[in-house]
């Protein structure tokens, strides 16, 4: 079966976050045949900045330790392409490994516009050499990509057999829709579309419309959730029962002020990390 999801970006970072990524890719590239690009990038200038004074007695001893550190974040990220080549030539896909120099966010994110779609963790640890194991919140990154972004806990995304996708009709979520329907084709899951708080014919409307739309494009198994709960409670519930592999979610158009580009509630599913999210905008 030939699919649109031909190529597939995953950044690489020294965390079980990254494993999960590459492995999850792994699993839908087996499905779409599609090419793997893991991507480390060596974040010198934040390792330089986070050393090297101006000026000073101890700068010599400073350019010695800076240039320590850059080698050992180098060894460092040159051990998770070769463990991401390894990973992908077990799976049996089509691989292939870049490592850049320069601001992980920017470098990784401006890759992505040559891929159908980035698969990342909900944390990342892309400046392991100076901020340690802490992760960023993948809503910090998200501001540099136009490209479907599937983001996974640590233990990844297995299997997609069931699917919530939020649907409230703007053109974030209408997007998010039609990103979504390449990637779960092969696999028809079985669907719930929810809407939170709307008047029952705004509600109907959606739905319905929402719901024929899936299925002319092939989906079988789709059902329909007219929530009568705030979008929040309503997805805690649904992911307590009947659960979820992946929740489908839109973003706002792009804006200066962060808040205003991811919802309050895409935030809250991101730093909640327990689950599989299809971020579009």
């Amino acid at each position: 079966m030939k699919t649109a999801l031909r190529r597939i970006l995953v950044p690489l970072d020294p965390s079980v976050f990254a494993d999960a990524a590459l492995e999850t890719a792994c699993f839908l590239a087996k499905t779409h045949h599609s090419a793997i690009s893991s991507v480390a990038v060596l974040d010198s200038d934040e390792i330089r900045a986070s050393l090297i004074p101006a000026i000073g007695p101890y700068y010599p001893l400073m350019v010695d330790e800076m240039q320590k550190k850059i080698a050992h974040a180098d060894h460092i990220l040159h051990e998770c392409l070769e463990r991401a080549s390894d990973i992908c030539q077990k799976a049996g896909v089509e691989h292939r490994e870049t490592e850049y120099e320069g601001i992980p966010a920017e470098k990784l994110m401006s890759s992505s516009i040559f891929h159908d779609l980035v698969v990342v963790g909900l944390e990342t640890s892309f400046h392991f050499e100076t901020r340690g194991a802490k992760g960023e919140s993948l809503h910090r990154l998200l501001d540099h990509t136009s490209t479907p972004v599937l983001a996974v806990p640590a233990t990844g995304m297995k299997k997609l057999e069931r699917v919530l996708i939020a649907f409230d009709g703007s053109s974030g979520a209408a997007r998010a829709m039609h990103d979504f329907i390449p990637l779960a084709l092969p696999y028809d899951p079985e669907i719930i579309i929810v809407a939170a708080e709307k008047t029952p014919e705004h509600g109907d409307f959606l739905l319905g419309n929402a719901e024929l739309y899936l299925r002319d494009h092939g989906f079988t198994k789709v059902g329909r959730e007219a929530a009568p709960e705030a979008v929040g409670p309503a997805f805690e519930r649904l992911l307590a029962d009947p659960g979820a592999d992946l929740v489908v979610l839109g973003m706002q158009s792009r804006n200066a002020i962060r808040d205003l580009f991811v919802g309050n509630f895409t935030k809250t599913m991101i730093e909640a990390g327990n689950a599989s999210l299809f971020l579009s905008h």
